[in-house]
């Protein structure tokens, strides 16, 4: 037998039995991350809750509908300290957001044209909370209830899906709605929240029920934000 292809053939056997406890050790791993999960919704959502609220950028995308009204349609980018920058469409206007350095931006929503708003009056207003702020959605005075639904893929990733039942601490909501559903996706791996799906009653009947879709991604990646090109 020839010696080189011996040694050869041994280091390929000695490789595939090294991948192949690491993808035991990996599978195991997830296992016993999702057995714990669903023994411990609380402590999942805690850990994935202070990821995601720590983060220093981000980028998202939300949907609000009002009793199957689209209401916004938005995708934009988060970077610390203060940067904002969102894209779509308001009440079935057109519309671009900048925040940046303590001053902000918009077009089309009142002009086709950027203009200079006075510093932080949008920011600091309930008109564009949600859209601005999406984390904003995820602060709560209680959380009575909380369990573990199912694992389920989304956008290719398998990600755990909770559902709560919060008291919500935001004075817009609070307001408005009553009843609060959310779905949360869970990344087991970083422990972040991908994707959330909020549902709540309205206080003036059924016609005014709010439906918020919440998406996540590229948490802590190279994101600059930066003015208007005119600028």
């Amino acid at each position: 037998m020839n010696t080189r292809w011996l040694i050869f053939n041994q280091k390929n056997i000695l490789i595939a039995a090294v991948i192949l406890v690491l993808l035991f050790v990996a599978l195991r791993a997830t296992e016993s991350f999702r057995t714990r999960a669903v023994q411990n919704p609380e402590e999942l959502f805690h850990a994935a809750l202070v990821n995601t609220l720590s983060s220093q950028s981000f980028c998202f995308s939300v949907q609000v509908k009002m009793s199957d009204r689209e209401i916004s349609a938005i995708e934009g980018k988060k970077a610390a300290p203060d940067g904002v920058h969102i894209v779509g469409t308001m009440q079935n206007t057109p519309v671009e957001f900048i925040h940046v350095e303590g001053q902000a931006y918009i077009k089309g929503y009142w002009s086709d044209n950027w203009s200079v708003l006075p510093e932080n009056s949008l920011v600091n207003s309930e008109l564009f909370i949600t859209e601005l702020n999406p984390l904003g959605s995820f602060v709560f005075r209680d959380i009575p209830e909380i369990r573990y639904l199912n694992s389920e893929k989304v956008n290719g990733e398998k990600l755990d899906v909770l559902e709560l039942r919060p008291i919500v601490e935001n004075p817009l909501m609070e307001m408005n709605y009553d009843d609060f559903v959310y779905h949360v996706w869970v990344e087991p791996k970083n422990q972040v929240i991908k994707k959330a799906h909020i549902t709540a009653a309205g206080k003036n009947g059924s016609r005014d029920r709010l439906d918020i879709v919440i998406e996540l991604w590229d948490y802590n990646k190279q994101i600059k934000i930066l003015p208007p090109d005119y600028l």
